[in-house]
């Protein structure tokens, strides 16, 4: 197959690819950048830095332009109105990881002052989120869960029956089935802290498994009691294949 390659082009600076990857044909590889952007914005949510302007440039082997996909295009509606973040690179390190935890920790807050100015807004700060994000109330009944959430998990879940989880199946990384209520998000609720570094598989119904990180943190009262949970799901399927192609090197 041949060989494209994904630059992000942001103002007059290019990152470039230097790998590449094996893709059928130049649509495959626009797909694959779409899916990049969408990766690449989640990845610093609310770090107040405007992507905007970036893009990705898709080469072919023989350097030349094929495709070029903005991320205006890649997140319809999403690059609207206030500035969303992004990081430099295509592959989540362990910085983004902790840059991550701090903004769930925003979020927390900003759920919190939502209480007293209505619902709706927290609920409209997570839907104009392109990270796969869900909250629960106490017994961890799915209570809301944006749009993010259905495209990472596949699925549609129903609000005040699922539990735990908005994926159809979990897995522990090594292929051992992991139940629902043994997951971060039912630990974090059930323990009253929040869950970091536990990686698991969500499979879809369809199937497919993708690799995934989950951010659990508990919503508490003023009196420090547990009222529910958000979570964040962040998709590790591009790091995972970085890192096998750093391996077969």
């Amino acid at each position: 197959m041949p060989r494209f390659y994904l630059d992000v082009l942001n103002g007059r600076r290019v990152l470039e690819d230097p790998d590449g990857q094996e893709f059928a044909d130049v649509n495959a590889a626009m797909i694959e950048a779409v899916a990049s952007a969408r990766d690449l914005v989640a990845h610093g949510i609310m770090r107040n830095e405007d992507m905007s302007g970036r893009s990705f440039i898709v080469r072919d082997e023989k350097g030349e332009t094929v495709a070029t996909v903005p991320f205006r295009d890649a997140l319809p509606g999403a690059l609207s109105g206030s500035p969303l973040p992004g990081s430099d690179g295509r592959v989540l390190d362990q910085a983004s990881l902790a840059t991550l935890d701090t903004d769930l920790e925003r979020v927390v807050e900003e759920h919190g002052r939502a209480f007293d100015e209505g619902e709706r807004r927290f609920r409209d700060l997570i839907e104009a989120l392109p990270a796969a994000i869900y909250t629960t109330d106490a017994e961890g009944r799915i209570t809301f869960y944006n749009e993010a959430a259905v495209e990472l998990s596949g699925r549609r879940p129903e609000v005040g029956r699922d539990r735990w989880c908005v994926t159809w199946r979990l897995y522990q990384p090594d292929g051992t089935p992991l139940p629902h209520d043994e997951c971060a998000m039912a630990i974090a609720i059930k323990e009253n802290r929040p869950i970091r570094g536990i990686e698991a598989m969500a499979e879809r119904p369809d199937g497919t498994r993708i690799p995934i990180l989950p951010f659990p943190t508990p919503l508490r009262d003023v009196s420090g009691e547990v009222v529910g949970a958000v979570n964040m799901l962040v998709d590790l399927s591009h790091r995972k294949r970085a890192e096998e192609g750093i391996g077969l090197h």
